[in-house]
């Protein structure tokens, strides 16, 4: 069997076991649940846009389609940072057929992230969510629940000032979340305290990692925002590469190896490190590490398509041991960032190839 229908096979049961009915009643931070226009649905639903362009298959875009049509045509559009996630499957969708209501909602939240999103004082973007407040909070989350969604939007739409937007937010974000001596980034920072908030929390730092990737992606080869991009993203990879445990995971606080591995995060890592490898500025280190995160990533993947070992949903908190406290959960994003890791596929090498041949027929 080949590396690539391995991989098909994995993504297929990853989607099987996103999109199987009847949500539950918890609090999508501990659950898969579609009930509501979240982050937690929109990492999910990105996910399995990615795995309709890898599959070509009907399941996956037909949940999506009806999810947004259904959303829409109740009138749910609730305005944060976080509630513009789902945003970007929508832009995704236009691209594949293109809707005018599609583009009408896409062009509100990227007005609402131009002219009315909270921020600093210097522009940079607050975590604003509709269920919680945090006035001049800067957390990780954000770069991927806004703003790969702000830079395609440039694309798709021409204007701009989108992608300029979405440079200037991954910019920012990584000048006040820093870990100068890692390249790794904190989980928040406080802008009335000017401290830097929380640990080196692992899917904090995927999310980085995955959206950078994604946005690099469409930016122009050699432009100046890339450029700028670019170097973060690279010293940052080598704090990722740094913390890698020897069972090609990561632990959910990335420098505390007492604290427990975590799949969310392993699974973003591995997405990065795979694209990153296979770049022309990408490396042999790149490709073995994420080699080890895809062999690790799979052994975690149930026969029901669910990712184990992930971690529920996670606040900013004080310390290693408040994170390592977090229970595991199956949930939409911890599913949705495991489709996009298995949906990153180019240039699979033999060796990651047999490993997963292993693990798979091992199940």
């Amino acid at each position: 069997m080949s590396t690539e229908s391995i991989e098909r096979k994995i993504l297929r049961q990853l989607v099987g076991g996103t999109i199987r009915s009847g949500a539950e009643a918890r609090h999508a931070d501990l659950c898969i649940n579609f009930s509501d226009w979240q982050w937690h649905q929109g990492v999910a639903l990105h996910g399995l846009m990615k795995a309709h362009a890898v599959l070509g298959d009907a399941a996956s875009l037909e949940f999506v389609q009806k999810w947004v049509d259904r959303k829409l045509a109740a009138g749910e559009r609730p305005k944060s940072i976080n509630t513009t996630a789902p945003v970007l499957a929508i832009a995704e969708l236009h691209e594949l057929s293109p809707q005018p209501a599609y583009r009408e909602v896409c062009d509100e939240y990227a007005q609402w992230c131009l002219e009315q999103a909270p921020r600093l004082p210097d522009g940079t973007f607050e975590h604003s969510c509709t269920e919680n407040q945090y006035p001049m909070q800067v957390w990780a989350d954000t770069l991927f629940m806004g703003c790969i969604f702000l830079a395609k939007w440039g694309l798709t739409s021409g204007d701009e000032r989108h992608t300029q937007e979405a440079v200037r937010q991954f910019t920012s974000h990584y000048h006040y979340l820093q870990d100068e001596p890692s390249g790794l980034i904190f989980h928040g920072y406080d802008g009335f305290s000017q401290t830097r908030k929380g640990v080196l929390w692992g899917r904090g730092n995927g999310w980085f990692t995955v959206a950078s990737a994604e946005v690099l992606e469409m930016l122009p080869a050699g432009s100046p925002e890339q450029a700028v991009l670019l170097g973060n993203f690279r010293r940052h990879l080598d704090g990722v590469l740094a913390t890698q445990d020897s069972s090609g995971a990561w632990h959910t606080v990335m420098n505390d190896p007492s604290t427990y591995l975590e799949m969310s995060a392993t699974a973003a890592f591995a997405a990065g490190l795979r694209w990153a490898g296979h770049q022309t500025w990408g490396e042999a280190r790149h490709r073995t590490a994420a080699e080890r995160a895809y062999a690790a990533l799979t052994e975690r993947i149930s026969p029901a398509g669910e990712v184990i070992e992930a971690s529920g949903g996670t606040p900013v908190m004080p310390a290693a041991a408040a994170y390592n406290a977090i229970p595991f959960a199956v949930t939409g994003f911890s599913q949705g960032l495991a489709m996009l890791a298995f949906s990153h596929r180019s240039g699979a090498g033999s060796e990651h190839g047999n490993r997963l041949l292993e693990v798979a027929g091992a199940r």
